[in-house]
């Protein structure tokens, strides 16, 4: 839909316009004093509305496409400059080099109703 006709018709436009044209019926049936009789004018825009998408159902779907120059990595999965690396292969390989490195001091837990070692003794 890059003509003309297509962006006039599209879906936006032709929802805003049936709204449009809904509003303007209805303020014409108040105008010649209908009262609830110019809601009856609603049966106009509803027979267009599904015209319209009766005949929007049989268009092609061609989805936007996004230009190859200014596709992010991150949106076309894999990088060319990055290969794929697994996350849970890459995490044990970290895991597997940090125990050949220093040993980690264990944390200490302490109790809260425990005596630190600051305190004075009694």
């Amino acid at each position: 839909m890059t003509s003309w006709k297509g962006v006039l018709l599209s879906l936006p436009v032709v929802t805003v316009a049936l709204g449009v044209l809904a509003g303007g019926l209805i303020e014409l049936g108040r105008y010649w004093g209908l009262g609830l009789s110019s809601l009856g004018f609603l049966v106009v825009p509803l027979v267009l509305a599904v015209v319209y998408i009766l005949w929007y159902r049989t268009l092609p779907y061609i989805p936007r496409g996004v230009p190859a120059g200014t596709r992010s990595p991150s949106l076309s999965g894999t990088g060319v400059d990055e290969p794929f690396e697994d996350p849970v292969e890459e995490a044990d390989r970290l895991d597997r080099g940090s125990t050949t490195g220093l040993p980690t001091e264990e944390p200490t837990v302490v109790g809260d109703n425990a005596p630190t070692d600051s305190s004075p003794e009694r």
